[in-house]
């Protein structure tokens, strides 16, 4: 009776015994030419990011440029809100814009209003701490401004802000306005008229996120 066949190895040891003392020298050439492919995709991908990071910070540029010359409400709207679809980046200069008079604040609003669309959270982290901040930066406008961004988009993180914020402006309204002016900047026209007003946009937003 014939003896039994031995089985057959697996394809690749057949093959590296085919290919004898070549075999280590084929397997370093694959692995060299693999690697020399992952390497020039990782440096392909790593230029285009970069060339996509710079045409971004030019449209960036071009559009602060807009909103610091314009002074056409319809130009610098757009420039506001194609600003705002930057997200984070793009919200120091249109905070900025808030804090300059008539126009420019009205589209720095705008501004922040369609990027609350899109990054609701992004406000709702970085507004309300502004409103505490005894830095006079912000006029009682754009105050006004904020407290309505913080009220309109859900921010409940931000109420025992809003809670220490209207507590400062119901003293104000009551003819104690030191701690409230501290964090205001500008010249208050009409206080008698503008701490209530104020207050009522406190007390709305409080009102929508409770």
């Amino acid at each position: 009776m014939d003896a039994a066949a031995p089985p057959l190895k697996p394809w690749p040891a057949r093959a590296i015994g085919w290919m004898g003392a070549e075999a280590p020298k084929l397997i370093a050439s694959i692995v060299v030419l693999v690697l020399g492919f992952w390497i020039k995709d990782s440096v392909d991908l790593a230029i285009k990011q970069r060339q996509l990071d710079l045409s971004y910070t030019k449209e960036m540029l071009g559009l602060l440029q807009k909103l610091t010359e314009e002074e056409d409400l319809d130009k610098l709207d757009n420039a506001a809100v194609v600003l705002a679809s930057f997200g984070e980046p793009a919200l120091p200069a249109l905070l900025m814009e808030l804090r300059r008079p008539g126009l420019h604040a009205l589209a720095a609003k705008h501004g922040l209003e369609a990027m609350a669309v899109r990054e609701p959270e992004t406000l709702c982290r970085l507004l309300p701490p502004l409103l505490l901040k005894r830095n006079q930066y912000y006029d009682i406008g754009a105050h006004r401004t904020l407290v309505g961004l913080i009220g309109d988009n859900g921010c409940t993180k931000a109420l025992p802000q809003l809670r220490r914020y209207r507590d400062l402006v119901s003293a104000a309204v009551a003819g104690k306005p030191d701690g409230l002016q501290q964090r205001i900047g500008g010249d208050i026209a009409a206080p008698a008229e503008q701490f209530p007003r104020l207050k009522q946009t406190v007390d709305e937003a409080i009102a929508n996120l409770e």
